[in-house]
Parts: structure tokens; C-alpha cells; sequence
């Protein structure tokens, strides 16, 4: 490993280190409850019928996806290049008494310490453009594969005050790419992702603009950071999001794309 990767992998795990302790507060408040259930009701029509199957649940933190597809019956692969988000999840795993259904493994996923072919479900929502070779590596040939991408029209919007060459070039490039979270990765817009494998190896099945509309839905900051939410304001918000996320013609401003696509 180049001295260049070798710390920026160890900026990348001292960043989710930092956080590990308040990582799973966030989706205890409205917003990351709410977020939490779009991921699920996304996800869950993807899922293998076999339970049975393999999955690994790559750049996986605490297990917030891990912990319920283990439940689920899955035999769920956990890996990370934070230790310390890991030994989050490690306690959580005990007290469920699933610590003999998750094997858990530190790692970078963008080395992946597993053989081609082994995964018959990926799940991957964080861990950037270099990843994504190793992700479809390690699936099996028809198995399915679920990554997010980030948006490239709303990073453009995000970063567009505060630096508007840098918001530009992000528009005029392809491929385009930016750092975030101390990684780096590749930003596509819907379209993209519709009209070209996006992943080398990966039928595109379908994608969903996820993250960003809490604001634009004029929800309160003092709401979507609350513990103690009305439940019929809860439902109308997931229902109106998972509308959002599907749809088209806004599609394109969402944060992040989430891809579902099957290794051929």
C-alpha cells in the first residue's frame, strides 16, 4: 500500500472511530427513524427468498442493517475499517444473542478479505468508488448487490456558494469524483445510472433518490431531531418520501442514489 493510502485509510478509520459512540443516537430522532424505515421499505423487496443465503453487509458500522437481516434468519457477514464501530456492534450482537449468526471482520472495503463468488447479497452504503470492483467481486454470479452513489446534481447545488468552479467542474466532468468522509467517490447523476452499467459487472435493476427532503417538506429542525414524535406525522413522512423516492422528475435532487442491480 502507497504511503498516500495507507493514511488516507487510517484518517477514514479515525473518522468513524470518532463516531462511534454517537452513531446510532442519530436514528433514534425522527430523521433517522424516518430514514431508517425508507432504507428498509427500499430494501426488502430485493432480499433474498432463500434465508439461507449469504450476506455481507460491507462498511456496516454498528450493525443497523447487520443486526435485523441476522434476525431475519441470514447468515450476515459485518465488516468495517472502524474498530470501534464494530465493538458497538459486537455489544449490540451479545445483547441480542446473535453473536453465532454475524461474523464479524475489520477491514477496508476496498480490500475485501474474501474469495470471488461469495456473497449471494451486498450491501454496501458507504465506502466509495474504489470499492466497487471488490463489491461485485465477491458476489455471486445473479446475486444481487444494493450500493449508494452520490448524487451529482445536488453535490453540485451543495457545494455551488461556497466554491462554484468546483460545483461546475462536478457538472462538466464524466466520470466526476469528490471526497467525502475522508474517501473518495464517484458522483452520477439519475440518468447515468439508467443509461450505462455504472458498475462494471452490474445489471442495473433499478435506483431511488434517497436523503435530503426533510427541509424541502418544511419539517422543523426541532421535530426531525426530537426522540418523542407524533406517529401519524411519522407515517405521512416515510409515505411521502417513498413517493419522492421514486419519482422521477425530483429524483435528481435527492443527496444520494441508491443502487440495486445483479451481478451477470
Amino acid at each position: 500500500m502507497s504511503e498516500h493510502k495507507s493514511k488516507e485509510t487510517k484518517a477514514i478509520r479515525e473518522s468513524w472511530d470518532s463516531r462511534a459512540g454517537t452513531y446510532d443516537g442519530y436514528y433514534l430522532a425522527f430523521r433517522g427513524a424516518v430514514e431508517n424505515y425508507l432504507d428498509w421499505e427500499l430494501l426488502k423487496k430485493y432480499l433474498p427468498q432463500n434465508r439461507d443465503a449469504k450476506v455481507l453487509d460491507a462498511a456496516g458500522g454498528t450493525g443497523r442493517m447487520a443486526i435485523p437481516l441476522a434476525k431475519m434468519g441470514y447468515s450476515v457477514t459485518l465488516c468495517d475499517i472502524s474498530p470501534r464501530m464494530l465493538d458497538v456492534a459486537k455489544q449490540k450482537l451479545l445483547r441480542e444473542n446473535l453473536l453465532d449468526r454475524v461474523t464479524v471482520v475489520e477491514c477496508d472495503v476496498r480490500r475485501l478479505p474474501f474469495d470471488d463468488d461469495t456473497f449471494d447479497f451486498v450491501l454496501c452504503w458507504d465506502g466509495g468508488a474504489e470499492a466497487e470492483k471488490e463489491l461485485t467481486r465477491v458476489t455471486r454470479k445473479h446475486g444481487r448487490i444494493s450500493i449508494y452513489l452520490v448524487n451529482k446534481w445536488a453535490s453540485a447545488v451543495d457545494r455551488f456558494y461556497g466554491d462554484p468552479l468546483s460545483a461546475l467542474a462536478i457538472l462538466e466532468s464524466s466520470p466526476s469524483y469528490i471526497e467525502e468522509d475522508g474517501a473518495r467517490h464517484r458522483v452520477v447523476g439519475p440518468e447515468e445510472v439508467r443509461g450505462m452499467s455504472v458498475i462494471e459487472g452490474i445489471r442495473v435493476i433499478d435506483t431511488y433518490g434517497v436523503c435530503s427532503w426533510m427541509d424541502v417538506l418544511g419539517i422543523p429542525k426541532e421535530v426531525q431531531e426530537s426522540r418523542d414524535w407524533d406517529e401519524t406525522l411519522f407515517n405521512q413522512t416515510a409515505e411521502m418520501l417513498l413517493k419522492l423516492s421514486r419519482e422521477p422528475s425530483v429524483r435528481g435532487m435527492s443527496t444520494h442514489l441508491v443502487l440495486y442491480g445483479e451481478k451477470v
